[in-house]
């Protein structure tokens, strides 16, 4: 029985590797584009005429850079 089982096995972990993998790949696409979008509203905060659309758009992009710093870290410990 054991004998049936290994090659399961095996295969189940070269699976489970190519997730974790894949989860990895994705965690690093999206938290490139998150930064470009941050990038983004922190240069609209900078051209922005006024001194409260500067300060809103800025807590903005303040907000989802923490937001999404602690969403990936979270993520990437699930695939640890």
């Amino acid at each position: 029985m054991t004998e049936i089982n290994e090659p399961f096995r095996q295969t189940a972990e070269q699976a489970f590797g190519t997730g974790k993998e894949l989860g990895r790949k994705a965690l690093d696409a999206y938290e490139q584009a998150v930064q470009n979008f941050v990038g983004a509203e922190q240069r609209a905060a900078e051209a922005a005429p006024v001194d409260w659309v500067k300060a809103t758009i800025g807590a903005h992009a303040s907000f989802v850079h923490e937001l999404n710093a602690a969403y990936l870290k979270a993520a990437r410990e699930v695939l640890t």
